[in-house]
């Protein structure tokens, strides 16, 4: 996949965002201060808008500044997050001008550590990364039957994660103030993975 690919996939995730920002805000009002459809919203118009009108051709560096962009105007806790993820696939894929199978997987497992580096948190603690996590071992466990076959078993398992995550109790964020209450609500982050892992599956499919 050559830089046209990646962003393609960054314009997916733009339009993604923004169809569903009001979801977002919904899911997150109910134990969260309501921001994370906007935030994701406005992140990821910025990073789109960098991409396209950038001249730089290594797609690691494209990335990495994609993220600091993502920052400068989604600066909440989860919009962080997702900025250290960015910077983080951005090291992983730096000096690449084409990407393969493989490299694909980075959007997923780099994502993953990179939020995990910065939040603390952890699978199974009802996150973001209750889907991301699932997305990336599926997408490696079918990678030899290519790449579309591998982000959807990726999709199926990042849409698993949400699922299982509403069974858990929160332990972080706001939603973590209500304990055990917590068990049987969607978490809004884990539902923002599932979108952001069916983006790259949309900007794959039309690459």
């Amino acid at each position: 996949m050559k830089i046209d690919g990646v962003k393609g996939i960054f314009h997916a995730w733009n339009l993604l965002f923004h169809e569903q920002v009001e979801y977002l805000t919904e899911l997150d009002s109910v134990g969260g201060d309501g921001d994370l459809g906007v935030v994701m919203r406005d992140g990821f118009q910025i990073a789109e808008a960098f991409i396209t009108a950038s001249g730089e051709t290594d797609i690691g560096k494209l990335i990495y500044m994609a993220g600091k962009k993502f920052n400068s105007v989604a600066s909440s806790s989860m919009g962080t997050l997702i900025s250290c993820g960015f910077m983080k696939i951005g090291k992983c894929l730096k000096g690449k001008q084409d990407l393969n199978d493989q490299d694909i997987g980075v959007f997923l497992e780099a994502m993953a550590e990179g939020v995990m580096s910065l939040g603390g948190a952890r699978e199974g603690e009802k996150t973001f990364l209750d889907a991301i996590c699932p997305a990336y071992r599926a997408y490696a466990a079918h990678l030899d039957d290519g790449r579309m076959v591998a982000i959807e078993a990726a999709v199926d398992a990042a849409r698993e994660g949400v699922k299982q995550a509403r069974l858990l109790q929160a332990r972080h964020g706001r939603l973590a103030f209500r304990a055990e209450h917590s068990i049987g609500i969607i978490d809004p982050g884990s539902v923002a993975a599932l979108l952001y892992v069916e983006g790259i599956q949309r900007g794959l499919a039309h690459g």
